[in-house]
């Protein structure tokens, strides 16, 4: 075994003192923070019901609680349910804004999956929304070819 250099000791002590040092300052970070966050004039967003103790919410739950404030107080309906929902055909339709017939038209063609039970058809809410975002993206692409064909040279507002 070669003998080890003097100076490779020393950088390795050098190295392991400042791991040492690093791993003491992330923890008394750490306890600084859980210091500061316990402080009772934190901003923490609190969830405050009557009868209940308060609930702290993430950033991400407070803004859409914002949102949702927003459009309630300008009037707008809100509408929440799981992805995983099930809906009439009815729901699914008032939801894409089309008739009733016409989402059965779409189911009946395969557009949309959809499970009966019984007579009934029931369509997943995660479906209806990826179907949404395709016939959305197809509109775009149908916009973006119409523009690209259009010479703005013909049209009548320009004066040459």
């Amino acid at each position: 075994m070669p003998p080890v250099e003097p100076d490779a000791r020393r950088k390795t002590r050098d190295v392991s003192e400042a791991l040492s040092q690093s791993r003491s300052v992330c923890q008394s970070t750490d306890q600084d923070f859980e210091e500061i966050v316990s402080q009772r004039d934190f901003p923490v967003p609190m969830l405050k019901l009557p009868g209940e103790g308060d609930r702290p919410l993430t950033p991400e739950l407070a803004q859409i609680l914002l949102r949702v404030a927003e459009l309630l107080s300008n009037g707008k309906a809100v509408y929440m349910v799981a992805c995983d929902t099930q809906l009439t055909t009815q729901e699914a339709a008032d939801l894409l804004g089309v008739s009733r017939p016409t989402l059965v038209r779409l189911l009946e063609q395969g557009d949309i999956p959809f499970t009966t039970v019984g007579r009934h058809r029931r369509v997943m809410l995660d479906d209806l929304q990826k179907y949404a975002v395709q016939r959305h993206r197809g509109h775009i692409a149908m916009f973006d070819g119409l523009a690209a064909e259009e010479d703005p040279s013909a049209t009548l507002d320009n004066t040459v």
